[in-house]
């Protein structure tokens, strides 16, 4: 897409990264929604990227979306400004600054801005969202389709609210620092939370996780086996490195991070840096568990050691790639005659 920024890396047969700011992408209109604007930010026509989509939403002052659901797709919504409230379940929810929520196929929701900030909210729909075709939803006038049958056909249903209550148990809302935290040893100092994965994800091919560095601190260069790491910045701002190469990151961006590359996140402000990943499929909870170390309230940071063994851990076991550090070879199986 021409608003991204396509990284390259040193093997072609690697898949490439992509860097996206919080206002960059193709512009769509759902017809759905009032003071909306929807930004496509990668979709199904990027060959490389056909399993998910990443669609930002701006809700304007008194902006909102109307009940709708996706038929075909699940989404996981990150908060990275303003406020606002979600109805799901016949409930309302306060949205806000580092709100993270799952919303399941079928799952009707209506979306609210509320104060004088744009609500800014980043949706990763797994399979790819009805909205992310662009080339459908982004016709002029004159060549657009009827959109309440385009609707139709891609699955987007709106739905009246009193029928959006029957559906349950597809919706789950985990706010700022309400996740499962753990304090990180240097250098990343700063805290670890574990936001969505089992038991209370009623899905288990992905997890979410958010990490806070503090101002100085640095995650260390490291790649993923398997897992593709989908990264929006939730407060601050700071660098990405990519193959070693620097992007300036702040709050609403997109960092893509496709296995095996190598990357890392540097806090070079005098603020906190935050960012939430969407890992899939899932890898990092049990990581980020065995390494750190519990953060309990009114409990000043502990000491978190890390040493070479546990390098060796986050490679044999959680499939990091850590420069340097290399898996065990085990050896070839014995064939039976």
């Amino acid at each position: 897409m021409n608003t991204a920024k396509q990284v390259e890396t040193s093997d072609a047969r690697k898949r490439q990264a992509i860097v996206v700011k919080a206002t960059d992408g193709v512009e769509v209109d759902l017809g759905i929604g009032v003071n909306c604007v929807v930004r496509v930010k990668v979709g199904p026509l990027d060959p490389d990227y056909t399993h998910f989509s990443v669609v930002g939403l701006e809700l304007l002052k008194d902006g909102y979306l109307n009940f709708h659901s996706h038929m075909f797709s699940e989404r996981v919504v990150i908060c990275s400004r303003g406020a606002g409230r979600v109805y799901a379940e016949g409930r309302q929810h306060l949205v806000s600054k580092g709100t993270t929520m799952f919303w399941g196929n079928g799952f009707p929701v209506k979306v609210e801005q509320d104060g004088e900030d744009p609500l800014l909210l980043s949706v990763i729909a797994l399979p790819p969202g009805p909205e992310s075709r662009f080339d459908l939803f982004g016709y002029t006038s004159e060549r657009q389709m009827d959109l309440t049958k385009l609707r139709e056909i891609v699955g987007i249903r709106l739905q009246a609210e009193d029928s959006a209550h029957a559906a349950s148990g597809r919706f789950v809302i985990v706010h700022d620092e309400e996740g499962d935290e753990y304090w990180q040893a240097a250098p990343s100092l700063g805290v670890v939370s574990i936001m969505m994965a089992p038991p209370i994800l009623p899905v288990t091919h992905f997890c979410v996780a958010s990490q806070l560095l503090d101002p100085g601190a640095f995650v260390r260069p490291h790649g993923h086996v398997l897992s593709e790491e989908i990264v929006i910045v939730t407060e601050g701002s700071g660098l990405a490195v990519v193959e070693g190469v620097e992007y300036e990151i702040a709050a609403g961006d997109l960092v893509v991070l496709p296995p095996p590359l190598i990357h890392n996140f540097i806090n070079n402000t005098e603020k906190p840096l935050k960012y939430c990943g969407v890992f899939l499929p899932p890898s990092v909870e049990g990581a980020l568990r065995e390494t750190g170390i519990r953060k309990l309230p009114g409990q000043p940071r502990p000491e978190v050691k890390r040493n070479p063994m546990t390098e060796r851990l986050l490679v044999e076991k959680y499939g990091f790639i850590i420069p340097g550090v290399s898996p065990k070879e085990t050896a070839p199986a014995k064939r039976l005659n």
